[in-house]
This record gives C-alpha cells, structure tokens and sequence, in this order.
C-alpha cells in the first residue's frame, strides 16, 4: 500500500514525492499524538500531596530529552532521503511556485518536529483543565484563599505598615471608585486608617526590646486594621494564601473581607468559610482530625483574635509559635494542642489539629496554573523562530551548492565579528558627535550588507551574465532578511532620537523617553514577533519566484 501511495505521488504530484512529505508528516504526527497522549496522563492533578511535588512533574526533563533525540532522528532521517534528489539542481521542469511550496513543506515539517514538547505541555494542563471550569476554580480558589487565614501561616511584616491594608488593596490602582466594581462597598474608605509612621530603624544593628527606649517603638509590634490595633502575632495580621488564576487585588479583597466579618464578629460567615472549604475536602476524600465547629472554636477568639490555636495545614504540619518567647520556646508548650519530636537533632512542635489545607492549595493552585493561559505563546514563540531558521537553512542547502552555503556561513561569521569591533570603535571616537550607541551603528551597518546583497541579487538576474558569487549572496539573503524586525525596531529608536531634541547625556550614556510607538513595540513584542512571520511567509513568495529565475543564469 504505501507503494502505490509512492508511486501515485510520482506521477501525480511529484513535488511531494520528492519532498517525502506523506512519510515524514505521518511520522511527526504519530510522535505529536504520543506526546499528547504522556501530557495528558501525567497532566493528572493529586488531591492527597500536601508538599507540591508531583513525581510525574520529574518527567518533564525525561520529556524534553525525548523530544530532542527524536526531533535529531526524525530530521536527520528526512534530510538523507529528501537531498538525494534535488530536482531544482539538476533542472528537472519545475512551476514557477513550486520553490514556494517546497518551502512550505519543509516550514511545515520542521515546526511538527519542534513542537513535540509545546504539545506535551498544552495536553499536560489541559488535563488539569478538564477537572472544572473556570467559574468553579475561581470559586473554589476563593473559599481556599479565605481558609487560609485560620490555618497555620506566616504574617505580614511590620515594614509592611508604613502603609495601611486600604493601600495595599489600593496598589496599581489610581483612586477607590477602581475597587467598585469588585465589591462596590465604599465604607472601604472610611474603615481602614492611615497608621503612624515609624522612626527608621536597622534591625541587623541593634536589638530592640521594651527595655531600650531608644530603638524600640510600640508601632513595631502593632498594626492598625479598621482603626484598631492588633498585634502582628494576632490572627487579623495573618496572610493570606493566593491563586494565579485571578489578579493579585481579588485575593486582596478576600482577604479584607473575611478580616471585616472577624471585626464585626460576624460569626455565621466565617464559620461558612471552614464548612464550604470541608465540603470541597470531602469531595477530593481528604480526611482531617477535627470537625468544621472544632475549627471554628480553635480560632474564633473575637477579643483580639490572640489566643487562638494553631491549625496545621497538613499531619506534618511543623509550626513555630510567634506568639512565644524564642528563649522559651521549646521548653514550654501547649502540650495540650500540640507534641514535640526530635528531627535530625533539633526539636519540632506539630499541631495536634489539622485540615488538609496544603493538599487542596496545591491542587487548586496547579489548576488555576493551567487555566492563567492555556496556550502561551509567550513560550512557545521560540520554537516557532527556530523552525523558521532551520526551514531557512534546508532550503538554502536545497537551492545553492553546499560550497557556497559554507562559504556564506563563514563570511557572515567573520563579517559579524569585523562589524562588531567597528562599532565599538566608531562608538569610541565619535560618541560626542553621534547621539547613537554601538548596537545601533551595527545593525546600520548590517542595513547597508543586507540591501547592498539584495541589490546585487538583482542586478545578476537583471544583466543574466554569469553568476559568479551570487550564490553566496543567495544564503545570506535567506539567513538574514528574517532579521528585519530587529532592524526595523532599532530605525523607529534612531528615528526618535534624531527627532527627539537635546537627550539627556549622563555618565557617556544617552538616555531617551520612549515615545508611543515604542511604547506599544515594547509592551507588544510578541504579536509583532508574530506578525513579522506572518510577513516572512508573505514576502517568501516573491523571493522564491527571483531564486528560480536566478538559478536559469549560467554558472560562469
């Protein structure tokens, strides 16, 4: 069977025949298919690890040198197959679009075979994707969130309250009506309080205790929520736990949410938070040693939310106990609460109580993960480049001699170096007259190269003399004009600076405000990256046209 599929595509579409296009696609789909199938099975998400470490995650490294190997085997396979006939050298009868396709085709081959480990990736979370949507992860992140007060965690910093819990959720926004469209509860403003500010104090140079008044400020150990005062060690100063999948400020939000109902004593509603999150324990089977009223009775303490009890966010849950003096610590504890156990000759105190907090932080964390962008191609943009420099190096190899594509490697190499120290140079000598830097005198200088070869290329098929080193030129031509987006962007730079008057000069370096194009460049790199291969594909047409009108040119 695969003969006669062989033989039909001899005789009917000989390009594809000589490109081996049928064999290799079927291959690299297979290879696709399989990597897929692997993301997808150890894209499962264990509900049960409290400490994050999901052993099919060590894969990932096994995965990627699978990828390499087989991606190395495939194009190399191909490639013996595919140069043995070169119909464009040997002047085998050929359409005027078919280099432009047999371009594509390897375009095409070489990005199936770099987007084996993109496509193990993509299926590896949407595995976690398929557990829920993402209305339910956002609503089940925020119960989590929530939860994570009342368990065992760390507190916010005293530096941290130079500024209040209303700048906080007030960061990166420009006023409070930004907050409405979260809650739309403006008493926000008029609840939280601005707390005094501190002397500065270096607390790797003096040790500040009750007893020295001239180091120590009371504000140090206190902060302001709601205009009352708590210490940092109080359960209102406890940090939260976050999510990816929503921005920083709706955890923020949570956060004071939960903090007004403890103020308010606002009971029902905190104790709804520790029932939902057991709901969502028992879905996923996970088992703690206490009940949600028990919960709720270890940390309810409404006086100043001080004299409550740890939690653990897991049976293994080792807790150092802020409230305790360090000298005392482990000498005298709740014993009643929590056991102590030799570990590796150190002591460590463990909570009697606990909730399998951990194992649903990072499950629903890996989830929310998945769902921040179920298709980056913020990350991906890298394989597609270098599927275009290597379809660009094959097809080089295909249409000039293998004597003129070393050549023009070589030369490119050491033209690279020479107009690398020029720049240096001519940036030495001349930075007082010129307002440009040396990366913008060498990619001028590559301009003028890559325009003066392609002028040449011109000129050649024009006069239809010989070709004389043309060739050389043709490599270079398809190894470089893919850079000019790069050039492009540095022409917008040169261009605002010329334009832009008198730029700051400090220290021999030229500093220039940005205007709004570059602007936009810079915040949009990858859609123009994109587009500029979008353009590469377009403008491949006309030069493959010129590249078969050349090749009729006699060699000497």
């Amino acid at each position: 069977m695969f003969k006669k599929i062989q033989n039909h595509l001899l005789l009917r579409h000989p390009l594809l025949w000589n490109t081996k296009f049928v064999p290799v696609l079927i291959i690299t789909l297979i290879v696709n298919l399989a990597f897929f199938i692997g993301g997808y099975i150890s894209g499962e998400v264990d509900f049960t690890d409290p400490y994050g470490y999901n052993p099919l995650r060590s894969y990932k490294k096994i995965v990627a040198f699978l990828a390499i190997v087989i991606a190395l085997l495939v194009i190399i396979l191909w490639l013996v197959f595919y140069v043995r006939n070169n119909a464009f050298k040997s002047f085998y009868p050929k359409k005027n679009n078919s280099l432009y396709k047999e371009w594509l085709i390897i375009l095409i081959v070489c990005l199936l075979n770099v987007s084996y480990i993109p496509i193990y990736q993509y299926a590896y979370d949407l595995r976690a994707r398929n557990y829920f949507d993402k209305e339910e992860v956002i609503k089940r992140a925020d119960i989590i969130s929530k939860a994570s007060l009342f368990v065992n965690g760390s507190f916010h910093p005293w530096k941290r309250f130079d500024r209040t819990m209303y700048n906080e959720l007030l960061k990166g926004k420009t006023s409070f009506d930004s907050l409405s469209e979260y809650y739309g509860d403006v008493e926000i403003e008029a609840a939280v309080v601005e707390t005094p500010e501190t002397e500065y104090y270096d607390e790797y140079d003096y040790q500040y205790d009750d007893r020295n008044d001239d180091y120590y400020n009371r504000e140090w150990d206190t902060v302001c929520y709601f205009e009352n005062e708590y210490k940092l060690t109080s359960l209102m100063n406890r940090q939260k736990q976050s999510f990816s999948i929503q921005p920083h400020i709706n955890d923020s939000l949570n956060e004071w949410k939960v903090k007004r109902w403890m103020l308010n004593r606002e009971k029902d509603s905190v104790r709804k938070v520790l029932d939902d999150f057991f709901t969502i324990a028992n879905e996923h089977g996970l088992k703690a040693n206490i009940t949600s009223e028990e919960w709720f009775n270890f940390i309810y303490k409404p006086d100043m939310y001080e004299d409550y009890q740890i939690v653990g966010t897991h049976s293994e849950d080792a807790i150092h106990d802020e409230r305790k003096e360090n000298e005392d610590y482990t000498d005298r504890n709740d014993t009643e609460n929590n056991f102590t156990r030799y570990e590796r000759m150190r002591m460590k105190v463990y909570p009697k109580y606990h909730v399998p907090f951990n194992q649903l932080y990072n499950g629903y964390d890996r989830i929310s993960g998945a769902y921040v962008s179920p298709i980056n191609f913020k990350d991906i943009v890298g394989y597609f480049i270098f599927a275009f420099v290597l379809s660009f190096l094959i097809f080089s190899f295909k249409v000039t001699s293998a004597k003129s594509w070393l050549i023009a490697a070589v030369s490119i190499g050491v033209l690279g170096l020479v107009t690398f120290i020029f720049s240096l140079v001519a940036d030495h000598f001349l930075r007082l007259l010129l307002i440009i830097d040396e990366l913008t005198i060498f990619l001028i200088t590559w301009t003028v190269i890559i325009a003066a070869c392609f002028f040449y290329f011109l000129h050649r098929i024009r006069i239809k003399t010989s070709k004389k080193i043309s060739g050389i030129i043709v490599n270079a031509l398809l190894w470089l004009l893919p850079t000019g987006i790069i050039i492009i962007r540095a022409a917008i730079s040169f261009y605002s600076m010329i334009t832009r008057p008198a730029p700051m000069y400090v220290t021999s370096i030229y500093y220039h405000e940005k205007n709004s194009l570059e602007e936009w460049i810079d915040e949009n790199i990858f859609l123009c990256i994109y587009s500029w291969l979008i353009i590469i594909v377009l403008y491949m047409y006309p030069l493959t046209r010129l590249i078969k009108k050349w090749k009729g040119i006699a060699e000497a």
